[in-house]
């Protein structure tokens, strides 16, 4: 009886045990499921899944024709974790069908192998479906492996820039970093599933999918790029210059069509030597532009009717009160029309005809052609330029700024400014992209071209194109004129200032060039900096550097090729037969200098005058109708009225056997020391000998 009373309060006993640990069990479950349940999802989806980015792809970039600059290409790297290979046979044969290798060789590597894991292909390209096939397989690993590729290598490298994928950062340069907004596209995100089984998982679950980057359309011209990069390397090497850049734009649109900067990039498969081969300096170097922008002086004069094309200056009188401005090689051209004077490059002119405008009226015109602004260029490290406002002018900046100084300009900005001479008076935006593409719906949006504002009236746009041709067709410019084109343009040589100091010997040498000139479809702006000191005239190095570049876009391109023969056909016909070579005068007294220009046939232009000859429009050997004039930039004589025979000449820049021959031609004695090119002479050009010998320093053009 005892015993059954003992074994039923055992039985309860063990009965309510049961009871309390199930209502412990399930507070415990209610607890967990319930009140902790965010807790402990957490701590499962750490240990058993894992967050995964999804890497969009990057956008292409193409030029305006359709050719790829710059290509995003995903290859993978293929594996195998063996020990996961549950038959290596089947294994070897899905991964065979999908690069092609031999099945069997595979499948003999994996069970080699034992638990190692073993990369099959470091870096191949797969479609879709060979994905999907070795992904079928928990055996195969696939490592995705993003790259960048530039079918044209370094062509255009300054302007599009190049990107990296890094592992904690991307690095990025030039349009590859300024349209990162339109090609990068936006990550994804993925849940990985582990197992515990080490190398393996149940494959993922995609919580978002990447934004794949919009594949961008360039205004630029690949092959007209190149093209400029060529000639401009070759000028500069030629030219002896530190530096140059060429802009090309279509007038019509404001499309940048090229833009090469030096230095140049080498193959991009190579370290780059120089970090500047990834600036461009079309839009980050500013510059005195010197002469080039009496262009604009012209338009506001005419503009404002402050001249008019009659309007007639002394342009022999370089006073101006409390300073004094003088022509290029101090010519005396005596009075001058505004178009002889612009063909002729006449600081004195313009110096003197902007009095003639108010303060205010010359900026505010000066600002409307979008000087001292950056463009909205969307390219980074973009220079301003500088214009100070007429509170800071100094007694003689409005004439100074008349011809070309007291501000900065760059390339992108004097071009643009042309073009709306081009045009017929409009500025527009520069414009750099043309379209972009989603590559999802594969649908385009055109980026129209930007009409700022009108800043001029066609009727002044046409004067203006007048003048500039006038230029090419007798003055500064003519070693820019082609048999089967008729161009115009301006050009520019401005001394550089270093540490505040103009640097002696050291120019900027540029021309603004149009071609054709009545129907304008291309602006050109070439630059060289610092060209050797026998090649800073403008005339010398940037005209020819516009010249050869129209001759090799006409022969490879589509810009110029329908151009009319008979635009200059018709004047070449009338000197057909009169025409005679251009002697050589460098150097020569200019008495002597007349004589052998008139002897064949050609008359000097500006009169005669005391001193040396030291550059001379056109160059020697240049064929003109019989008639041309010649203008020589002379060394005046100096105090003591020495004959023009007893000065310096300038040595500078010349080779040993050009000194010695000049020197000879001179009967100037001479002491040569070192090899190279001439560097430093100890009696200053233009400077009395007094039977002196000159004493010269030959050196690398670089030293």
């Amino acid at each position: 009886m005892r015993a059954g009373r003992e074994r039923r309060g055992t039985l309860g006993f063990l009965r309510w045990l049961v009871v309390a640990a199930g209502l412990v069990l399930a507070v415990r479950v209610v607890q967990i499921q319930v009140f902790q349940h965010d807790h402990y999802l957490a701590e499962a989806e750490v240990k058993w899944t894992q967050e995964i980015p999804l890497f969009p792809e990057r956008g292409n970039i193409y030029d305006r024709n359709g050719e790829p600059l710059a290509l995003s290409v995903t290859s993978w790297r293929v594996g195998v974790s063996a020990g996961l290979a549950e038959d290596p046979q089947a294994t070897a044969a899905t991964v065979a069908s999908a690069l092609g290798i031999d099945a069997v060789d595979l499948a003999a590597r994996i069970r080699r192998a034992g638990a190692r894991h073993l990369v099959i292909a470091a870096d191949t390209v797969l479609d879709r479906e060979q994905k999907l096939k070795l992904m079928a397989d928990p055996a195969i690993t696939l490592e995705d492996l993003r790259s960048r590729l530039y079918p044209r290598d370094a062509v255009g490298a300054s302007l599009v820039g190049f990107f990296r994928y890094g592992e904690e950062k991307d690095v990025a340069t030039g349009l590859e970093s300024s349209l990162a907004g339109y090609l990068a596209g936006k990550e994804g995100l993925a849940r990985e599933i582990k197992t515990p089984q080490r190398n393996r998982n149940l494959g993922h679950i995609v919580i978002q999918e990447p934004e794949h980057g919009k594949s961008v359309t360039l205004t630029l011209d690949a092959e007209l790029q190149a093209i400029c990069e060529e000639q401009l390397g070759k000028a500069v090497t030629g030219y002896g210059a530190q530096g140059g850049s060429v802009l090309v734009l279509d007038p019509r649109t404001g499309d940048v069509l090229a833009a090469a900067s030096w230095p140049l990039a080498g193959p991009r498969a190579h370290p780059q030597s120089q970090l500047g081969v990834w600036t461009n300096l079309n839009f980050t170097a500013q510059y005195e532009p010197g002469s080039v922008f009496k262009i604009f002086t012209m338009a506001s004069l005419l503009g404002n009717c402050a001249i008019d094309t009659a309007t007639v200056f002394d342009c022999s009188d370089p006073d101006f009160g409390s300073f004094k401005i003088h022509n290029e090689g101090r010519h005396e051209y005596g009075d001058l029309p505004l178009m002889r004077a612009f063909s002729k490059s006449s600081n004195i002119y313009f110096a003197r005809a902007v009095g003639n405008l108010s303060d205010q009226e010359f900026y505010r015109d000066l600002v409307d052609f979008g000087f001292g602004e950056p463009t909205n260029l969307p390219y980074g490290g973009q220079a301003g330029g500088v214009l100070y406002h007429p509170s800071r002018w100094s007694g003689r900046s409005k004439s100074t700024l008349a011809i070309g100084h007291e501000l900065m300009a760059t390339p992108i900005q004097l071009g643009m400014a042309l073009c709306a001479v081009a045009n017929g008076g409009v500025l527009y935006a520069p414009r750099l992209v043309r379209s972009l593409t989603d590559p999802g719906s594969q649908t385009t949006v055109d980026l129209a071209p930007q009409a700022l504002r009108r800043i001029m009236s066609p009727h002044l746009t046409e004067v203006l194109r007048e003048g500039m041709a006038r230029v090419v067709k007798e003055g500064t410019g003519v070693a820019a004129r082609l048999d089967w084109i008729t161009t115009g343009g301006k050009t520019g040589t401005a001394q550089k200032a270093k540490d505040g100091r103009i640097a002696p010997g050291a120019y900027v040498a540029s021309f603004a060039g149009l071609a054709p000139i009545d129907d304008p479809r291309l602006v050109v702006i070439t630059v060289l900096d610092e060209p050797a000191y026998r090649y800073h005239f403008a005339s010398q190095s940037a005209v020819p550097l516009f010249r050869d570049i129209l001759v090799e876009v006409r022969n490879r391109t589509r810009w110029l090729t329908d151009v009319p023969g008979d635009r200059t056909a018709t004047t070449l016909i009338a000197e057909k037969g009169t025409k005679v070579k251009v002697p050589d005068v460098l150097y020569l007294a200019v008495p002597n200098a007349a004589q052998r220009i008139a002897a064949a046939g050609l008359r000097l232009d500006g009169g005669e005058r005391d001193g040396l000859v030291v550059q001379q429009v056109p160059a020697a050997g240049t064929l003109c109708p019989a008639g041309a004039p010649v203008s020589l930039t002379v060394v005046a004589r100096r105090a003591g009225n020495a004959p023009a025979a007893a000065l310096c000449p300038d040595f500078a820049g010349l080779s040993d056997r050009q000194v010695r021959s000049l020197a000879a031609r001179l009967g100037v004695p001479v002491r040569i020391q070192g090899s190279g090119f001439v560097m430093l002479q100890d009696v200053a050009a233009g400077d009395e000998l007094a039977g002196r010998e000159v004493t010269v320093r030959m050196g690398g053009l670089w030293d």
